[in-house]
């Protein structure tokens, strides 16, 4: 399977014969012809020992982390090791890094404690290294940790953390929305991007706004929000208009079962200085929210405010919950290949069906109203499609 261990070998720098595989479990994985190709990287020269080292060959990926232990009890003073790792070549090996550096480390260790690797007679109660590749291959295979027992003063314990999902791009015209404080008191330990853009950041504002109302780099606005998103700090949303249509998903059945959720959404939603309804009112709005209802209309059949509500925070509250879905426009026109021949700066150009109203309305910055009225100007009505997702 992509992605898992192939094999695990333990190779050392032998006197007499050079650079050859002690160890490897499952055994005869690597054949030795096919390490002889490669050998002078898995034991490379001394300035490279001491770092993780990946090496694409033969369709695989090799995994290592070379170490030099250098005492004149050692055949030319030195003793050459690694422990290395063999994976599919198309496999992303990046959450094995730790792994393979806290092996080596180990193996390091007990070798300047014990002799571990230089003096086997020495070790006779301790699992040999057949064991240890053949349990951290089973182990780190179908659980995704492994801890070996060496002896009373030494244990391995290993584990794999996946690695963390990417914060999604930040687009001009999204909007970020804090989720946690930042406490700011001490001005000195934050980035001072970050201070300039905090007071901004206020549910409304979208990203190239805010740039121009701190008058900094749109570029260095969405780097500093992606760091706020990647810590947990900031959501995104769509811009608030009361044209958008928003329809319920089924996440809302966790909001009507988490009683934390659904304090927390009372307290967000609440109209300051108003007494709010109950949660059950609550939920009934949410779920009687239609696919095909402008939320202005929306809001005149429901008065949400009679209930104690602001309007723009229980679509916030909803939106970044997963439980609330916006509608988005993405007009195309009808004759893709017709932008191929238009100027540059013709507006025409945004019409390729990947931009959503919203992004137009950022890029011309101009309001939904204003977009409607230029898509009649410069295109027949039969010349584009609006597609709603």
């Amino acid at each position: 399977m992509e992605g898992q261990i192939k094999c695990i070998f333990y190779s050392e720098f032998h006197n007499t014969f050079g650079t050859k595989i002690f160890y490897q479990y499952p055994e005869g994985f690597i054949a030795n012809d096919v390490f002889e190709g490669i050998a002078e990287f898995i034991i490379p020269k001394p300035k490279l020992c001491g770092k993780v080292i990946t090496l694409t060959a033969f369709d695989y990926k090799i995994l290592g982390f070379p170490v030099l232990l250098q005492d004149v009890k050692y055949h030319r003073n030195a003793l050459l090791f690694n422990l290395a790792m063999v994976f599919d070549k198309r496999t992303d090996t990046t959450i094995y890094h730790n792994i393979i550096l806290k092996l080596g480390t180990n193996l390091m260790a007990l070798e300047m404690e014990t002799e571990y690797l230089f003096n086997q007679t020495k070790v006779r109660d301790q699992p040999d290294m057949t064991k240890i590749l053949e349990t951290l291959y089973i182990e780190l295979n179908h659980y995704g940790e492994s801890t070996i027992t060496v002896d009373d003063a030494n244990t391995i314990n290993v584990k794999l953390f996946q690695k963390p999902v990417d914060p999604p791009e930040i687009l001009d015209h999204m909007v970020p929305v804090l989720i946690a404080e930042i406490d700011t008191s001490n001005a000195s330990e934050w980035d001072l991007t970050l201070l300039q853009i905090l007071p901004y950041i206020d549910g409304v504002n979208y990203v190239n706004r805010i740039a121009k109302l701190c008058e900094i780099d749109t570029n260095l606005v969405k780097s500093c929000i992606q760091h706020l998103v990647y810590y947990g700090i900031v959501k995104m949303v769509d811009i608030f208009q009361y044209s958008n249509i928003y329809n319920p998903t089924p996440l809302i059945r966790k909001l009507a079962s988490n009683l934390d959720m659904q304090r927390e959404c009372t307290e967000f939603i609440k109209l300051p200085g108003s007494d709010i309804c109950g949660f059950e009112t609550i939920f009934t709005l949410y779920a009687s929210m239609s696919n095909d209802t402008p939320f202005r209309e929306y809001c005149s059949e429901n008065e949400l405010t009679s209930f104690g509500i602001d309007e723009r925070s229980f679509i916030i509250f909803g939106v970044i919950n997963g439980f609330l879905r916006r509608k988005q426009k993405y007009p195309i026109l009808n004759n893709l290949k017709a932008l191929e021949k238009l100027a540059p700066n013709d507006k025409k150009r945004l019409l390729d069906g990947n931009k959503s109203m919203d992004e137009i309305c950022c890029i011309l910055s101009v309001g939904m109203d204003s977009v409607e009225r230029l898509l009649s100007e410069i295109a027949e009505p039969d010349s584009f499609t609006i597609i709603w997702k």
